[in-house]
């Protein structure tokens, strides 16, 4: 029993991994591209960070300038001229000093100048004194009184040893039974003859910065980064004249480490990221970051990946989300406030963050996905150019249709109207006249709504072209009224016209006839009995303007927009009045064909001004005059 149950669980186990796995399959093929995107522009960051090594310390070193360095550190530096007087007595035949190519350590050995240096400075107490250069078998035998012995092997003097080219250990002259005065001075090139990093040595003998300082390497691998912190003035410096004839205060090298180097003309001398420097100036620069502890620090190459991948997903959503525009603002930005948050980091905390592996993995995103966002638009577009193209022959269908239906209905009502007023003319019965009068009213209104469809569907269609002729504008409202005054004059509604006598001008008499017919029509339909309709036209410097005034109900301020669409009327005129919603549609329509301008200005209970505009000039002219 107990066997089938583990072997359901197990199978029920199995079952969902395998459809998990599916799922994320399938999620994986439909959103291919994306995620392989992603996936590109990830492996260019990473492979970037790859590039940012060791070497990429150099431009840091150089962009942040001097830092302020362990206050507890003094140079000495020991010159060629300071031993101008030591060679000048041995041969007169010997070369110029200035000129001098061969210059060895040796070359500064003098056991009274060595002795009376010390001296001087182990009666001011210091921590430590390092000396860096090598006086072994190249000074020959020396042989010591029992002063200079308490000076040379004082416990606080620290000598430096070397190596041949056999890689063996050589002493100095002056290493103890227990060799425990002694550090190695090395100093290794990189593969292009830089000085980057301090290697620290076997135990048997360590390096001369731990002697001085007391402290070890916090590892024994191979290459530490040294902390460059600047030019070599930013380390207090004196010259051995300046110690021998007692220029300085009795307190300068009081708890401090000194490091005593040469300077010489001719080798040997180090290039570093910050220039050429003695190796004393580099003892002084590693000596520094040992006592600082400030060895620049790293994560491994992982934790930077994961980091890129975070960088890359935040960038992505910004190019999706926003405008390119903005996009590329952030990109910007976000690559500055990284490359200003590497540079603080490195120089405060001494955590060393890449900042030209972000700035590529950014712009490689940035030009990725903007090219990602080009092809989702293009098959957009494809996509709406499609939809709008079966939109296109679905308004065509339903035009056509529409037209068919109202030319075919143009017929019958023809034929009705023609026979009831036939039926007029032949049968004077009081109840079958009003009947007859009915359907005739009702005829013609049905004919109306049909004219004003078919004008919809020829105004609409792409032939559709108006034929400006000169005209005046005033002839053309008197027509218009001719054929309204009836009307008009059924409901006791009277028109007065105020037209300004003007020049003539280039319009569509036709469609302006129509506009000026609607508007009055509708003036007419929402004006009570013995109400006023006012028909003004004026004339401007650029254009001609007409005014149509009622005294009806108004329209109310929340409809005055609706009231241009295509079969929309005012929602209180629905039940009140019969009409197609057209009427200000093609006002509107035909209007801005012309170039002018619509307004309309209403309050509910006192009436409706609506107003057009005709260009004096149109466009066509214009061109034609330049």
């Amino acid at each position: 029993m107990l066997r089938r149950v583990q072997k359901a669980s197990f199978s029920q186990y199995f079952n969902r991994v395998l459809y998990r796995s599916e799922v994320l399959l399938r999620y994986f093929m439909r959103h291919r591209g994306f995620l392989l995107r992603c996936l590109l522009c990830w492996a260019i960051g990473c492979l970037a960070l790859t590039a940012d090594e060791t070497t990429s310390y150099d431009q840091r070193f150089q962009v942040r300038g001097d830092q302020k360095v362990s206050s507890q550190i003094v140079l000495i530096t020991i010159r060629q001229s300071d031993f101008v007087g030591v060679y000048s007595d041995r041969s007169s035949s010997m070369m110029d000093l200035d000129e001098a190519t061969d210059i060895t350590d040796s070359f500064f050995w003098n056991k009274k100048i060595w002795n009376q240096l010390l001296s001087k400075i182990l009666k001011q107490d210091p921590r430590a004194i390092g000396v860096t250069l090598y006086f072994g078998d190249n000074i020959g035998a020396v042989h010591l009184n029992n002063e200079e012995q308490k000076n040379f092997f004082d416990p606080r003097v620290f000598w430096a040893s070397t190596t041949n080219s056999l890689e063996r250990v050589l002493t100095p002259a002056f290493s103890n039974r227990e060799n425990s005065n002694l550090g190695s001075n090395e100093v290794r090139r990189d593969e292009d003859g830089l000085v980057r990093r301090v290697f620290p040595l076997r135990s048997e003998m360590p390096h001369l910065v731990e002697k001085i300082t007391g402290k070890r390497f916090p590892t024994t691998q191979a290459g530490l980064p040294i902390n460059y912190r600047g030019s070599i003035y930013n380390f207090t410096q004196y010259g051995l004249s300046e110690i021998l004839y007692d220029e300085l205060p009795p307190d300068t090298f009081k708890g401090k480490i000194i490091l005593i180097g040469a300077e010489t003309s001719a080798t040997p001398v180090y290039l570093t990221p910050l220039g050429t420097l003695s190796r004393s100036e580099i003892m002084a620069h590693v000596t520094d970051t040992l006592l600082g502890e400030k060895w620049i620090k790293r994560l491994n190459f992982w934790w930077y990946a994961v980091g890129f991948f975070v960088l890359m997903g935040f960038a992505v959503f910004i190019i999706l989300t926003y405008p390119q525009s903005v996009a590329l603002f952030f990109i910007l930005w976000i690559a500055t406030l990284l490359a200003a948050l590497s540079a603080w980091v490195f120089d405060s905390f001494y955590f060393w963050s890449p900042a030209f592996a972000p700035f590529v993995l950014l712009a490689a995103t940035w030009t990725i996905f903007i090219g990602y966002q080009a092809t989702k638009i293009e098959r957009k577009n494809f996509a709406l150019q499609q939809e709008q193209q079966y939109l296109a022959e679905l308004e065509q269908l339903k035009n056509n249709f529409v037209s068919l239906i109202s030319h075919d209905l143009k017929t019958p009502i023809a034929k009705i109207q023609a026979i009831v007023d036939r039926l007029l003319t032949q049968n004077q019965d009081q109840e079958l006249q009003t009947d007859l009068k009915s359907l005739r009213m009702f005829g013609d209104e049905l004919n109306r709504y049909i004219q004003s469809i078919l004008k919809v569907l020829r105004v609409e269609s792409r032939e559709f072209k108006i034929n400006k002729d000169a005209a005046d504008i005033n002839e053309v409202i008197e027509e218009a009224l001719v054929t309204l005054r009836p009307l008009a004059f059924e409901k006791g509604i009277r028109i007065q016209t105020h037209l300004e006598p003007m020049f003539s001008v280039e319009f569509d008499t036709t469609l302006i006839k129509e506009v000026v017919i609607n508007l009055v029509e509708n003036a007419i339909k929402y004006t009570p009995s013995q109400g006023l309709i006012e028909v003004t036209s004026t004339e401007t410097e650029q254009d001609i303007k007409v005014i149509v005034k009622d005294t009806g109900d108004g329209i109310k301020p929340e409809d005055m927009d609706k009231v241009w669409g295509k079969f929309t009327r005012g929602s209180d005129q629905d039940l009140k009045t019969k009409g197609t919603g057209l009427g200000l549609y093609l006002v509107k329509y035909f209007i801005e064909l012309h170039g002018g301008k619509v307004e309309m200005e209403s309050k509910v209970g006192q009436g409706t001004t609506v107003s057009f505009t005709l260009p004096l000039e149109s466009d066509d002219v214009i061109e034609e005059i330049l």
